[in-house]
């Protein structure tokens, strides 16, 4: 979201669009410069997340595809940025913080053979650990008319103008979708009979998390008890306007997550304070459309085995920003391997490999390898300084 330490994920819905009045009001009603086409786009697959190859000016850049995204975003300091500016507008984030950010007229872009026209785009400060990315692609794409489906296995991104092309594609699960600040919202089951609604948001990493008051209200010794991993108090969730407070986590193992009649398997997923979500994850076990007119979401699984075994990792650590800009342990399973090793909850760390850390945002940028032993040098005010080795899990 999300670069990337465990659960940097970013959610960004976004409230949109121009006015010429303090705060503008959402509208994706942006020009194409072709009609009645289907164009097929290489994307990028990369960390749990999918890029997209976009022309502006003649340049090439490289934005996320994030479908938990309102509207397109921009960076601050960057040329694109520098658009004329057409009102204020409210942003939402993964953390359920509010603010009021800028929003910007963006020169022409190009996707694939398609040019658009009229788009906008709120200008946010870079999340740390980003640096390749120069912006977000969001759902106005698919507000404002636009098809698209994201097929990872084959590396491509389909868009189209044609009412129902999907539709008729080889069978597929098919859910309705709902807006909630511009962005897809669908319904699934993770528990029995529980149906769950969350955010279909591709600016996640993660295949799976859930809202803790919302597993608190379905949480009952009998159905779930054998699922729960464990229990912790800690944070997690990253948005734009922060983390996420610290409360208690729920480290789960879900015997079942339903999307339609489409069954998962052995899903480890953790509690958030923010809202629950499906993320990109979704996208290594099919490909995902969107028809925008009927507000259809469509998920083509690769195999058609059910259920479907994801036997993914538990999240073992997450990292945090402090209120000083550290970096701190925000999250730790009791159970994992990091506990073992010697991290504990609140660790500042110092140190790696004995070079200092000089914040967050220099721990994020570190570029630690898969299967790599670093040392870590951490300070907490129980246990005072002490090393670390830990290796990071592919």
């Amino acid at each position: 979201m999300h670069r990337l330490l465990p659960l940097l994920a970013i959610l960004l819905p976004q409230m949109c669009l121009p006015v010429c009045a303090q705060l503008g009001r959402y509208c994706a009603d942006f020009k194409m410069t072709r009609a009645d086409f289907v164009d097929t786009v290489a994307i990028e697959w990369s960390r749990g997340q999918v890029y997209v190859p976009i022309i502006v000016d003649g340049q090439a850049c490289r934005f996320l595809l994030d479908t938990g995204a309102g509207m397109s975003v921009v960076y601050e300091g960057t040329p694109l940025a520098q658009g004329s500016p057409v009102g204020n507008i409210i942003s939402h984030d993964a953390t359920g913080r509010t603010d009021t950010v800028t929003m910007v007229a963006l020169p022409p872009l190009q996707l694939g053979s398609v040019g658009l026209y009229g788009c906008c785009a709120t200008v946010q400060q870079r999340p740390v650990g980003t640096p390749a990315v120069d912006g977000i692609l969001g759902f106005d794409l698919v507000n404002g008319g636009l098809s698209m489906k994201i097929d990872v296995s084959n590396g491509r991104l389909v868009v189209t103008d044609r009412n129902g092309l999907f539709d008729r594609e080889r069978p597929a699960v098919i859910t309705k979708y709902s807006l909630d600040f511009h962005v897809p919202y669908i319904r699934i089951t993770p528990f029995g009979r529980c149906r769950e609604r969350v955010l279909f948001d591709t600016g996640s990493p993660l295949l799976f998390c859930i809202n803790k008051a919302a597993f608190d209200k379905v949480y009952t010794p009998s159905l779930t008890d054998c699922q729960v991993e464990g229990i912790s108090i800690g944070r997690h969730a990253i948005g734009h306007g922060g983390t996420e407070p610290e409360g208690e986590v729920a480290f789960l193992q879900l015997d079942a997550l339903r999307l339609g009649k489409y069954r998962f398997a052995d899903v480890h997923c953790v509690t958030t304070q923010g809202g629950s979500h499906l993320g990109a994850s979704l996208l290594a076990y099919g490909a995902v459309a969107f028809n925008p007119r009927k507000r259809t979401m469509m998920f083509f699984p690769t195999s058609d085995e059910q259920p479907c075994i994801v036997a993914n990792k538990q999240l073992d650590i997450a990292f945090v920003e402090d209120s000083l800009g550290r970096a701190q342990v925000g999250l730790l399973w009791e159970q994992g391997i990091s506990y073992r090793q010697g991290f504990r909850q609140g660790d500042i760390i110092e140190e790696i490999d004995h070079r200092p850390v000089r914040g967050f945002t220099h721990f994020v940028g570190w570029g630690f390898e898969k299967g790599r032993e670093y040392v870590f040098t951490v300070f907490s005010s129980q246990g005072g300084r002490r090393d670390i080795k830990w290796v990071r899990r592919p």
